[in-house]
């Protein structure tokens, strides 16, 4: 309708026509296309949308002045990405579109598939084995799970000591498997060994095993239904192409490949990189392609064997390829909307490579990371905490009760284990963080944080109840710092990010400057369509 109303008003020529940069011409439906994709509190301003189109024109001009349209190595990423949208798009129409799960399957899964409990664990990460062994001697050995997880749980994404374990809840299809699979199968305070994950290894203790109604559990057991039945259907697929592509393997490239693996060859000639290790259809997959998957997860295999290499392409490279193919074959990559999604996609690459080309030389300083730092320090803040005995109850009354019998000597460890409602507890203690205001009650945490130390407060109002609670021990806010490995590497990544930025903005203005002469906008058609916009009121 927008549409339809500028070309009706009284302009000039070509009221669509917004702006034109070199021979590329931007229209009021892209400026429309632009401003639909951002939120709606940032639609209103159209100038300084098209200014954001005429930008990128003129970065592409000058990608094309520096020939990047034909850099290798934009050519080759946008072989891959093509490879990728290809495989995507057949895996929706021969494996997405086709999954169907039934309410019958539903309730079967959920009655026999361990649906109907979730398991509540405490859980210890350490980075590396020889220190997790020692966790796991000390547990062994009869040590209270909270001392050894104060001794030895780290940080999972700085690496630096953390302050206990972690409480998880899992259901049977979560991730970690390794860790899942194993709690599933412990009773109520069993210990799991040392169990390795993607960066380190979990001790994890079972605290508790819920009962879930079907529908707190119904829209993961429907997704983890559909994965099921995703892989089913895509094998199938895979298998049919398989044998209608004739995929072959060459031993030659195999050999090769598996001699790498091994370290028995070090060095490839650009030759040897290109032989075929698989054929199919008038295409093949080379040694180097393999290797490029295949080396960074070697490191994870029990041995390297042909049957262990294979399962890694079956899950990775093979299935992109085979798909992609099949598209082909299929025309998919001569329909206009892919023609105009794989032009897309090679303008943001030469814009990519480009940006690169400018920011290659930004270095950061040691002064500039500690600028940074400062600037961002509440980002590495750890909040204070608390170790503490209490008891919760649902009545003031019988809040006061237990606060008295304390007074007079009872042992509040012993109540709390016989009448407290609070589930989340490690042994007898609480552990809470200054951040947990809308978890507890921000009065509460806050009496938490301040009280003395041993003394007995209470009753105390905060969610879920009344609190009688004696603060063990506390720890006050701190702050990572860079002396930290782990803090180290995101300042660092950060800052290059902020310099790079800012480098890169200094660029665009000059181009905006050297290259006025090759831009035109039309101001009077940006005024009507603005008009236009708000009479209609988009």
């Amino acid at each position: 309708m927008l549409l339809a109303c500028l070309g009706g008003c009284a302009l000039s020529e070509d009221p669509a026509l917004l702006a034109r940069v070199g021979e590329a011409e931007i229209t009021a439906q892209m400026l429309q296309a632009f401003e639909a994709r951002l939120s709606a509190a940032g639609k209103g301003d159209h100038r300084a949308h098209l200014q954001t189109l005429v930008d990128r024109e003129l970065l592409l001009l000058e990608a094309r002045e520096r020939g990047l349209d034909q850099d290798p190595q934009v050519l080759e990423y946008l072989e891959a990405r093509e490879v990728k949208e290809l495989a995507n798009q057949m895996m929706r129409r021969q494996v997405l579109e086709r999954i169907l799960v039934t309410e019958e399957e539903i309730q079967q899964a959920y009655a026999q598939g361990g649906w109907n409990q979730q398991v509540v664990t405490q859980e210890l990460f350490i980075p590396d084995q020889a220190r997790a062994r020692q966790a796991a001697a000390l547990l062994k050995g009869g040590k209270e799970f909270a001392e050894v997880a104060a001794q030895y749980a780290t940080d999972r994404v700085f690496k630096v000591p953390a302050k206990g374990a972690q409480q998880f809840i899992y259901s049977p299809q979560d991730a970690p498997r390794a860790v899942v699979e194993a709690v599933m199968g412990l009773p109520v305070g069993g210990m799991t060994q040392p169990l390795f994950v993607r960066d380190g290894y979990v001790i994890a203790r079972v605290e508790e095993r819920r009962p879930v109604a079907l529908e707190a559990v119904r829209d993961k057991l429907l997704k983890a239904l559909q994965r099921a039945e995703k892989e089913a259907l895509k094998d199938a697929y895979l298998l049919h192409l398989q044998q209608e592509l004739n995929v072959q393997e060459q031993a030659q490239g195999m050999e090769l490949v598996m001699r790498v693996l091994k370290g028995e060859v070090e060095e490839l000639s650009a030759a040897e990189r290109q032989l075929p290790v698989y054929t199919y259809g008038d295409r093949q997959v080379s040694v180097e392609e393999v290797l490029e998957v295949a080396l960074p997860a070697r490191d994870e295999w029990p041995a390297v064997t042909k049957q262990q290499l294979v399962g890694e392409l079956t899950n990775s490279l093979f299935p992109r390829a085979v798909m992609a193919q099949d598209a082909r074959r299929k025309g998919v990559d001569q329909q206009e909307d892919f023609r105009q999604w794989r032009l897309r996609e090679k303008q943001d690459l030469m814009i990519a490579r480009l940006r690169a080309l400018v920011v290659e030389q930004v270095e950061v300083s040691q002064a500039d990371l500690e600028a940074y730092y400062q600037a961002h320090k509440e980002a590495y803040r750890s909040p204070a905490a608390a170790q503490l005995q209490e008891v919760l109850v649902e009545d003031p009354d019988q809040a006061r009760a237990i606060a008295e019998q304390v007074a007079r000597g009872a042992d509040l460890a012993a109540l709390a284990r016989a009448r407290s409602i609070r589930k989340n507890t490690r042994g007898d203690t609480l552990a809470v963080y200054g951040l947990q205001g809308p978890l507890y009650g921000e009065e509460w945490l806050k009496a938490v944080l301040k009280v003395p130390l041993g003394t007995l407060q209470g009753p105390l109002k905060c969610k879920g109840g009344y609190s009688v609670f004696k603060v063990l021990d506390r720890q006050p806010e701190s702050y990572f710092g860079l002396e930290q490995q782990g803090v180290l590497r995101s300042v660092k990544r950060e800052a290059t990010e902020e310099k790079e930025r800012q480098a890169f903005n200094e660029y665009l203005e000059g181009l905006q400057k050297s290259k006025a002469g090759h831009v035109e906008i039309f101001e009077d058609h940006l005024e009507q369509l603005a008009a236009v916009k708000e009479a209609v009121g988009v």
